[in-house]
């Protein structure tokens, strides 16, 4: 077996390199465990590119150790290949639970492929569900069996009872009620969980006492009771009494799902009862809902809650009253009287939300802030502005806006002022198109990716004049030259338009790009030309070599320390197994300062805070992309993600769950979690926080179990 960068990485990771030259026995046995493990993440990382690494990745589901099966089976299902199902079904029953579970989550993860032609019997969905149902239990076999892509109501109903039986046990396994919360979000269409498994549900959350079942077992079974749409007047009642405050939370959103039981008089006595909650995040969910269910009562709750001491509830209900009551002068009144320009960049949020919603009430007493707002020093407060502009069709502060010295401002200001000024905008989108990239001051560059997929998009249909195919291929030259993986998006959109507003004399323009570093690129680069000439030129992207990292990578079980600016510090520790690529990636990130002043530009109350964008936005991060790691490790409250656009678009920015996202499962590769002291911290993040100072260093004796 070649020695490869990967491998000397990955011996590097594990630990490998610097080992006595004489090895002991058992050191030997652990250098050949080393070895295929190697093997196995290079194959992994390349996604099995060569038959000589699918056949390193069948021997290896074969090896004696566990630890090598159980990377395997994470490796082949990260494929996403239906082929690769025969490979995992023998590892279902052997001994290790570990192992088992892993390889039911690969093949769950493996049927997110393409159906196979003419599949033999142990391909086929129906096959996969015997086996899997007659293996012996484990939380990955659990959760895999809720998560398959059934086909017919037979195949739910076999999976449902499996996962019920489960529920009869002293302690249902967490496993089993979160495969029934997959299998109910996933397969609403096919069928309804039947009445027996949404009675079981119900009495989990509502045991009391010694029956009590643990707090996350609760917390499960009201997501799949929300999922299910069964959550019946009896169990919201309980569950609002819980002492979790997640299954609070739940309660309160099951008030207003849809598909309640409640009648209209018991949703709003409980969402009462929820927006007097002593916890913030049960209160902002409370408000959310009334504005959601509730909002044809009147909205004096709302009114009560932009003074609630909580700044996230708060501005859930300045957003509410945008676009509720807004016939009741009193409300716009009090809004009126809520609106300031902000004077401290710390403490903008409020008043910025109040704007927004003045803008869709009353427009013109908007107006009369707007100026204040849009001249701003600081390019926040001028975003909302923008989104204010943008809800009162104020053209004029939109144009200006769209020259506005931060990438983020232009980005929000473009659209609507295409729609309200149509072809008289172009000198703005030319302008836009003609923005750079600024390094000046910055550990990183802020590319404006995310200005040139805008205009690109917003210039749809447009009149094709020279002087806008001159912007929009100099921008698409400039984005290509940089050679950023994260230009990706900013580049499709540029070649649709070059595309429909060019012909076949911009082909020298786009005809480099069909040998691009990025196969998406270069694909709609060719199909372009081929439109104008008939001849599609042939797609030969070119082969870039990862950057080979440093040999001193490997700390001993590390901390990262996360210092916000006015906030306080939260820590991460990593789950190192699952996502050792993630992990890396983190760490040198880390190491060379990447996040030291970064801000946290999406906030978005239980959900997620997302950052660690040099632009503040969802386009621009470090200039390569990572493989995703997707594997067993869910999307829990604390845990920390990679923010992603697509597979394998990893790009440093990241993310934290606030609350259990279990729809986020096996999409999102996480790789670390915030340690449970510090959870307090992330909560009380506002849009904009930045992350003064991040740094690493051996854990020590902190105490940081993983969340479950």
């Amino acid at each position: 077996m070649a020695v490869s960068w990967f491998a000397v990485l990955m011996m590097a990771l594990l630990g490998t390199i610097g080992r006595p030259l004489e090895a002991t026995p058992g050191q030997q046995r652990s250098d050949e465990i080393d070895a295929r493990l190697v093997a196995v993440l290079a194959a992994e990382e390349s996604r099995a590119a060569t038959a000589e690494q699918m056949r390193d990745l069948a021997d290896a589901t074969r090896a004696e150790s566990p630890p090598v099966q159980a990377a395997a089976a994470r490796a082949l299902g990260r494929l996403e290949r239906r082929d690769v199902v025969p490979l995992l079904l023998p590892l279902l029953s052997v001994k290790d639970a570990d192992v088992r579970s892993e390889a039911a989550n690969a093949v769950a993860q493996a049927f997110r492929g393409r159906p196979l032609a003419d599949a033999p019997s142990v391909q086929r969905l129906e096959g996969v569900l015997t086996a899997l149902v007659a293996a012996p239990p484990a939380d990955g076999l659990y959760r895999a069996i809720g998560r398959l892509p059934y086909e017919t109501l037979e195949q739910l109903r076999t999976a449902e009872g499996f996962l019920r039986a489960a529920l009869d046990l002293a302690q249902p396994p967490a496993s089993a009620v979160r495969g029934l919360e997959s299998l109910a979000r996933l397969h609403r269409e096919l069928g309804s969980l039947e009445g027996a498994t949404v009675e079981r549900l119900r009495w989990i959350v509502g045991a009391r006492e010694k029956e009590a079942q643990p707090a996350h077992v609760r917390r499960s079974a009201m997501l799949a009771l929300v999922a299910a749409q069964g959550a019946d007047a009896r169990t919201v009642e309980a569950a609002l009494t819980d002492e979790e405050f997640e299954v609070r939370r739940l309660a309160a959103s099951a008030a207003a799902g849809a598909g309640s039981a409640l009648t209209a008089e018991q949703r709003v006595q409980f969402l009462r009862t929820a927006l007097g909650d002593r916890s913030p995040q049960v209160r902002l969910e409370a408000v959310r809902s009334w504005a959601r269910r509730a909002a044809d009562q009147g909205c004096s709750a709302l009114v009560d809650a932009i003074r609630d001491p909580a700044p996230h509830v708060a501005l859930a209900a300045f957003d509410a009253l945008g676009d509720h009551c807004k016939e009741d002068e009193q409300v716009t009144s009090l809004l009126a009287k809520a609106i300031r320009t902000p004077v401290n960049a710390d403490l903008w949020q409020r008043q910025a939300h109040a704007l927004v919603a003045m803008a869709k009430r009353s427009p013109a007493q908007a107006a009369a802030l707007m100026p204040a707002f849009a001249a701003h020093d600081d390019w926040q407060v001028r975003l909302y502005a923008a989104r204010a502009a943008r809800a009162m069709n104020d053209v004029e502060t939109l144009r200006r806006l769209a020259t506005d010295p931060d990438d983020t401002v232009v980005e929000e200001a473009l659209p609507p002022l295409r729609k309200g000024l149509g072809a008289r905008s172009d000198p703005l989108f030319i302008a836009a198109l003609n923005r750079r990239t600024r390094t000046a001051g910055r550990a990183t560059p802020a590319r404006p990716y995310q200005v040139f997929r805008a205009a690109a998009i917003a210039l749809e249909g447009a009149e094709s004049t020279p002087a806008l195919l001159a912007a929009l291929t100099g921008a698409l030259h400039r984005a290509s030259q940089e050679r950023c993986d994260t230009s990706r998006d900013a580049r499709l959109a540029l070649i649709a338009r070059i595309a429909e507003l060019g012909s076949r004399a911009q082909e020298s323009v786009l005809a480099p790009l069909s040998r691009d570093i990025d196969p998406q690129v270069a694909d709609a680069a060719a199909s372009a030309i081929g439109t104008w000439t008939g001849r599609r030129p042939e797609v030969s992207p070119e082969q870039r070599r990862p950057d080979l990292p440093p040999l001193d990578v490997r700390l001993d079980d590390p901390i990262v320390t996360v210092q916000m600016a006015g906030r306080g510090l939260f820590r991460m520790a990593f789950y190192s197994e699952q996502a050792p690529l993630a992990r890396w990636r983190f760490i040198r990130l880390v190491r060379d300062r990447y996040y030291d002043g970064l801000r946290f530009h999406r906030v978005v109350p239980n959900f997620v805070i997302q950052g660690g964008s040099p632009n503040a936005n969802e386009y621009c991060g470090d200039c390569s992309f990572m493989r995703d790691e997707v594997g067993l490790t869910m999307n829990l409250r604390g845990t920390v993600g990679v923010s992603t656009r697509g597979r394998d678009t990893g790009d440093a920015q990241i993310f934290v769950n606030l609350v259990d996202n279990s729809r986020l499962d096996h999409d999102y590769t996480v790789f670390a979690y915030v340690c449970p002291g510090d959870l307090a911290v992330v909560d009380a993040i506002q849009e904009g926080d930045r992350m003064q100072r991040v740094s690493i260093g051996p854990r020590g004796a902190l105490e940081c179990p993983p969340p479950r």
